[in-house]
């Protein structure tokens, strides 16, 4: 059966939208005006960023009325909607796609907790046209149930529709599995402080006591770092800053040109950089950060911090806990651990794990196989294309 998916929010994340180039039968139509300035170019200054609230007005009243992320659309375009974090009023099917257990209540817990926007959120998704709750990760289904207490007639009724389909960010690499020559390259790309950027350099600083010919490179933002750190990042031997202005191509060529993968995040609801490591086949070495283990099989693919201090849920039950919901709130806290010196173990775990590949010369090749086979296994771009339209055509019989 040939068919068409309307995608229709303003914007939509790339990975959204590369579904669209594994359906065998379907197209996605999309129909938006983006806003003119997205990614790299929208984010905010370091003064900026830690200083940032989410609580404007507009917010503020969304929390007063209970106003969930719902819209509206009855127009006649398409056989059925696909949405991100959304729910729709509409006469046609749909599907919607959920990142965390707070998607749908524009990620603000004081959304979640108003009984309006609850009841709004029950009268929706319980309805027929909502085929299925389709969520990124393991852990953000299991966030969705812990985070929300609903009537038990309207879990049922919300399992039922629920699935987890990995999104595709990138598509398998004709590579061959790295191999150790000597000395490691290693690769860090992300918001610098969010993603763990400073642990990783100072990590750096003494893996190149011992082993001097040892490399790291930075991708990231440079104007969200401080000036004193843009300093010390300058005078650490080794060490190179890219500004985060990258094409595909460049990254893919830094995929492929280096040999270990860091990314000790604090702050990430699924860490969509790691499955690209993974198809240029790239040991990982990150923390225990809500979806991001996923990815990971601890000493086959990768090395897995197990616990950072800065979780903002429940990592038994994966109920969101909304602590960091402003920017500000997160940073006051990071730099707090930072400064008290709390964060060192995580700079002792990346240490230690890359110290591991000198010790054991076949470990990279190892570690490198299993990222591939991992990816093939388990985030096929085909595969999981394949299982997104079994979904659509299910929703259109």
């Amino acid at each position: 059966m040939k068919y068409e998916v309307v995608l229709f929010q303003p914007y939509l994340r790339q990975f959204v939208l590369n579904f669209g180039k594994h359906l065998r039968h379907g197209t996605f139509r999309l129909i938006s005006n983006a806003p003119k300035q997205t990614g790299y170019a929208s984010l905010p200054s370091f003064e900026h960023e830690i200083h940032r609230t989410k609580l404007t007005w507009q917010n503020r009243l969304r929390r007063l009325l209970g106003i969930p992320n719902v819209r509206v659309w009855f127009r006649p375009e398409g056989d059925m909607l696909f949405t991100y974090a959304c729910l729709i009023i509409t006469n046609k099917p749909y599907c919607t796609y959920l990142e965390t257990g707070l998607a749908l209540y524009n990620y603000d817990l004081g959304i979640a907790k108003h009984p309006i926007a609850r009841l709004i959120v029950i009268l929706l998704a319980t309805r027929s046209n909502c085929k299925k709750l389709i969520f990124l990760s393991e852990a953000s289904r299991k966030s969705f149930f812990a985070t929300i207490r609903y009537p038990a007639w309207v879990r049922r009724n919300f399992e039922a529709k629920s699935i987890v389909i990995y999104p595709v960010p990138t598509e398998r690499q004709q590579v061959a599995p790295k191999q150790f020559s000597g000395s490691l390259k290693l690769l860090f790309p992300g918001t610098f402080y969010i993603k763990g950027g400073l642990e990783v350099a100072h990590a750096f600083e003494r893996l190149r006591r011992q082993h001097p010919t040892i490399s790291l490179t930075i991708v990231t933002a440079t104007h969200m770092i401080s000036e004193v750190d843009q300093a010390y990042l300058a005078s650490v031997p080794g060490l190179t800053v890219l500004d985060a202005k990258l094409s595909a191509e460049q990254m893919a060529d830094l995929y492929r040109s280096h040999d270990v993968f860091l990314l000790p995040t604090y702050r990430d609801g699924f860490g969509l950089v790691v499955i690209e490591a993974l198809a240029y086949g790239m040991p990982v070495i990150v923390t225990d950060q809500y979806a991001v283990a996923e990815m990971v099989e601890q000493g086959k693919n990768g090395f897995v911090f197990p616990n950072h201090p800065l979780r903002d849920y429940d990592p038994h039950t994966y109920r969101l806990l909304g602590k960091y919901y402003n920017p500000s709130d997160f940073y006051r806290e990071l730099f707090a651990l930072q400064r008290k010196g709390q964060l060192k173990p995580v700079e002792d775990f990346l240490v230690e794990s890359v110290e591991r590949f000198f010790q054991d010369p076949n470990l990279l090749e190892r570690f490198s196989t299993h990222s591939l086979t991992r990816y093939d296994r388990v985030f096929d771009a085909t595969a999981l294309g394949d299982k997104l339209e079994s979904v659509f055509v299910e929703a259109l019989r």
